[in-house]
């Protein structure tokens, strides 16, 4: 008898228009996003290695605790939260004090025993989602989770059946995913089917230098930029200035 979650149904979605919207916290994104992510929706962040996908998905949680006063947690298959601490630090953001707080927390697992808390209907994630009131959550990387299935088809649906989970909860869900992209060719990923949203970080190169960019590939229910945009890492983190392309760096 299979042990997956039940399926919740999807809620009648409301005009773009009347969205509520998370704010993202990286200075030039919610431009992009008319305002935000989409509230209790899901994105995925695709992009390679040294994209800067876990630094924005810290980024998006700490403004949030900080800020905004909605508490995150960072759903990790690879680092513990000594080094998650220690990413913060660089940017000037005390991961600790909002622990501290029961503002943030870190849930460290690996994908058999997440596989195992999902048949038990979400177990102690759900606990620290429901006892930190969470509002934005992270799952870094998804691409970890599903290398522990024999298959795709099999990882695909225990993927799904884990975002059918945080639909349950009511949370804002930031999903990182390795996957080479470029921006003029498509990603040979799959979660960007199962999500709500899709944004590329591309790690780009000239003959002299690399550059970072972004663009947002889908966003349900937004009337978002087609604008691919570099951004700059800062010591306070992400930003995102005005020019479009690498021309305006060259």
């Amino acid at each position: 008898m299979s042990m997956a979650p039940k399926r919740v149904k999807p809620k009648p979605r409301k005009s773009w228009h009347s969205q509520e919207r998370i704010r993202s916290g990286i200075p030039g994104l919610d431009d992009m996003l008319q305002g935000g992510f989409v509230k209790d929706s899901t994105v995925a962040l695709q992009g390679g290695a040294g994209a800067a996908k876990t630094l924005m998905s810290l980024q998006y949680l700490y403004h949030g605790a900080k800020e905004c006063g909605e508490p995150g947690a960072i759903l990790s298959f690879s680092e513990g939260e000594t080094a998650i601490y220690n990413h913060g630090k660089m940017f000037g953001w005390d991961f600790p004090a909002l622990a501290a707080k029961k503002q943030f927390a870190v849930i460290k697992y690996s994908p058999s025993e997440i596989v195992k808390i999902m048949a038990e209907g979400g177990g102690i994630i759900r606990d620290t989602i429901e006892s930190l009131g969470v509002r934005r959550l992270v799952i870094d990387s998804i691409s970890t989770y599903e290398l522990f299935f024999e298959n795709r088809y099999h990882a695909t649906e225990s993927t799904l059946d884990l975002l059918d989970m945080l639909k349950e909860w009511n949370v804002t869900t930031l999903i990182t995913s390795e996957v080479h992209v470029k921006p003029n060719g498509d990603s040979k990923g799959h979660i960007e089917f199962l999500t709500d949203g899709v944004i590329h970080l591309y790690l780009l190169r000239t003959s002299t230098k690399r550059y970072r960019a972004i663009e947002i590939i889908k966003m349900r229910d937004t009337d978002h930029s087609s604008d691919i945009k570099l951004f700059d890492i800062t010591k306070k983190g992400l930003v995102i200035p005005d020019e479009l392309g690498i021309r305006a760096k060259d």
